[in-house]
């Protein structure tokens, strides 16, 4: 009640002075939007943040795991300022359309991307359920074969999971490299499905879970994932303000293979809290480098206008071990990438040159 009274009592006097002596139009909505801003980035919460209702609309719509697109995951290819298909998701137009990895999109709608910029090319590639967007794509050698395909966009759902089955010398099974992009809401669905085709179908050795540029997601979502690996126990402890902690708990169905996880200083909050506790329980051996370090939740909250607030809410703590805020998530096994392939997207990195991923392989060694 103090703080409220002692900001409202400072901001009250500075827009009684603008009222009576300003020359300029006061556009009430920019000074509400402003001052809402101004608040958050003067409370300390380094995680917190404000979103106009534009904003938030499409945050919540990429939590929701759909959009409306052709169903392609991409990169920026420097070289020749195009974008390229690094992976054509299940079920989209861009499948039926026939678009491949590696495919080079150099136009939207006739424009280069080079003169409408990478981040506006995206947006013209989404669009509206049901219309058509025009792209021409660049293929074969030297992307010599060049031609204009017609897409029809729809509600695509996003892969958060990829799965490769690795062969090796000396072992009878593959072992399961399996990439988990984000923690959306359809994750850990996917995430169990693959799991539990790589036990029954594939019947793998173990498996490796790539962490490495996961920013995490949502903690209900990592939460159900765990329970499908860990034995009975619990899975993560949360710590609000005032200390109080509620405990979420696994039950007695687990994962039996060996498993190593990949982390590298881009795995962060609930991918870390994913790293942690499988290794709190000894059912993972960590390769990489030290994650980023967050180990606070934070907590969406909407206001009427359609805007929201993310306020950092809790504090969250692995199975046994301490909350890793500030100082991350230490691997087992160091490993780094050579320095020429530090900015290379993990998608192209060949499998022989990613020496993290070599590491891990190691073990099964």
């Amino acid at each position: 009640e103090e703080l409220r009274d002692r900001v409202f009592e400072k901001a009250g006097v500075v827009l009684d002075i603008y009222a009576k002596y300003y020359v300029g139009e006061i556009d009430i909505d920019e000074v509400a939007e402003g001052a809402a801003e101004g608040i958050v980035a003067y409370m300390g919460d380094k995680y917190g943040d404000y979103h106009g209702a534009e904003e938030y609309a499409e945050i919540m719509e990429g939590y929701s795991g759909e959009f409306a697109g052709i169903g392609v995951s991409v990169v920026l290819n420097y070289d020749l300022f195009a974008i390229e298909i690094l992976q054509v998701m299940n079920n989209s137009p861009a499948l039926e359309a026939g678009l491949q990895p590696n495919d080079l999109i150099v136009k939207v709608g006739g424009e280069d991307i080079a003169s409408i910029g990478y981040n506006e090319a995206i947006n013209r590639i989404r669009g509206e359920v049901g219309t058509e967007v025009t792209l021409t794509i660049a293929r074969g050698d030297n992307y010599s074969e060049v031609f204009d395909i017609n897409i029809t966009r729809r509600k695509v759902e996003e892969e958060s999971i990829t799965l490769e089955l690795i062969e090796m010398d000396g072992l009878f099974r593959p072992v399961a490299y399996v990439r988990i992009l984000d923690f959306n809401h359809l994750t850990a669905e996917q995430f169990i499905e693959v799991v539990g085709e790589c036990i029954g179908e594939h019947k793998v050795h173990g498996f490796i879970f790539d962490l490495r540029n996961n920013g995490g997601g949502e903690l209900s979502t990592v939460v159900t994932m765990l329970d499908a690996l860990l034995p009975e126990g619990p899975i993560v402890r949360i710590q609000n303000k005032d200390g109080k902690e509620k405990v979420y708990e696994s039950d007695k169905h687990f994962v039996d293979e060996p498993m190593v996880v990949l982390t590298n200083g881009n795995t962060a909050s609930a991918a870390e809290l994913f790293t942690a506790a499988l290794r709190d329980y000894g059912r993972a051996i960590v390769v990489g480098e030290t994650t980023f370090g967050k180990g606070t939740v934070q907590t969406l909250i909407p206001i009427s206008d359609g805007s929201a607030v993310r306020v950092s809410s809790s504090m969250y703590l692995p199975p046994y071990s301490e909350n890793f805020e500030g100082v991350g998530v230490k691997p087992d096994v160091e490993a780094s990438l050579a320095e020429e392939y530090k900015n290379v997207n993990l998608f192209k990195l060949p499998h022989e040159e990613d020496t993290q991923l070599q590491a891990a392989l190691n073990l099964y060694k």
